[in-house]
């Protein structure tokens, strides 16, 4: 894939509904990447998440990774803007892309995200990655000059039914939320 000028998202009209990012966590010899399950099952993906209110995409970066898996994480390298279809509405969500390495913490492999975690070869991918975030490796692992800006779209026959699948997913992480703090309160 060739890369786009650095306006490349700028020009293209678009409703950006979510902001977001995400980790390329490294191993240290920068031959394997962590990847996560996430609650889909099917689904292998790079650890992040919606950026909240008052926070910097580098700190989401940083907190999603952690709540995610477990592991506390050092930036390196601020790869580059992601644009693509939004599966959590209609509208596109923008993911700002960093490339890390563990410093700490211990791995967590499930939670309500999250139904595995592992390392992969960065050369052996699993199935179920999809092509933005292999570009996101790619991009990663390429030491560029420069953040790249990129628009990857899903293929539409996944878009639909990615949708339906992670509304009720929300649904589900919402109630297990709330059970939870409730639990908690009434435990004291």
């Amino acid at each position: 894939m060739a890369a786009q000028s650095k306006s490349a998202i700028s020009r293209q009209p678009s409703a950006i509904t979510r902001h977001g990012a995400m980790s390329v966590v490294l191993s240290d010899d920068r031959q394997q990447v962590l990847l996560l399950r996430r609650e889909v099952f099917i689904l292998w993906d790079l650890p992040g998440g919606a950026i909240e209110k008052g926070e910097s995409p580098a700190e989401a970066a940083v907190r999603e990774t952690r709540e995610e898996s477990g592991y506390d994480i050092a930036l390196d390298h601020f790869v580059g803007r992601y644009l693509c279809q939004s599966i959590y509405s209609a509208g596109d969500q923008l993911t700002h892309v960093f490339r890390a390495r563990v410093v700490g913490g211990k791995a967590k492999h499930f939670g309500l995200e999250t139904t595995g975690l592992r390392w992969f070869p960065i050369h052996a991918l699993p199935r179920g990655v999809e092509p933005l975030q292999r570009q996101m490796i790619a991009d990663a692992l390429a030491d560029l000059p420069e953040p790249v800006e990129r628009r990857i779209d899903f293929a539409r026959w996944k878009l639909y039914p990615a949708r339906v699948v992670f509304f009720f997913m929300r649904i589900r992480n919402i109630t297990a939320w709330h059970i939870l703090k409730w639990w908690r309160k009434k435990r004291g």
